[in-house]
């Protein structure tokens, strides 16, 4: 099942690293870290606009994004799409998902073979195509 983990960097109730930690324990799930220092996140803070923006695109490409399980991707792959498709470049995907940017650039490659492509520009076209992926 999709899952999207939201957690404040500097979280005073509960360590960051445990919303972290929590992400590696649910193979679907994505972490969002958010800027901030609150365990609620309240809607005045700076960190809510992301929340709602990350919230909006998760729940627009949930059923989008099941189409391509047709193409083999993973559901780590998938959410690259997403990202690849709303104009984000690796280090920006690698920040939002928590990853390493090495890995990113691997999972690209891997997107890229699996749907037959050979640019960010096919691969975000057929994203799009599915309604994937939205410009930030």
């Amino acid at each position: 099942m999709p899952t999207l983990i939201f957690h404040s960097r500097l979280d005073e109730r509960v360590p960051f690293a445990e919303g972290q930690r929590l992400a590696t324990l649910i193979r679907s799930s994505r972490f969002v870290p958010l800027e901030g220092r609150n365990h609620v996140l309240l809607r005045q803070e700076p960190a809510w606009e992301r929340f709602v923006e990350e919230f909006r695109a998760f729940l627009d490409t949930g059923s989008a994004i099941d189409t391509l399980g047709e193409s083999g991707l993973t559901a780590s792959e998938r959410e690259v799409l997403s990202l690849l498709a709303r104009g984000l470049d690796n280090a920006e995907i690698a920040k939002a998902l928590a990853k390493s940017e090495k890995t990113v650039r691997n999972q690209v490659s891997s997107i890229f073979a699996k749907l037959g492509v050979h640019t960010r520009a096919q691969a975000v076209a057929i994203a799009r195509d599915r309604g994937i992926g939205r410009p930030a």
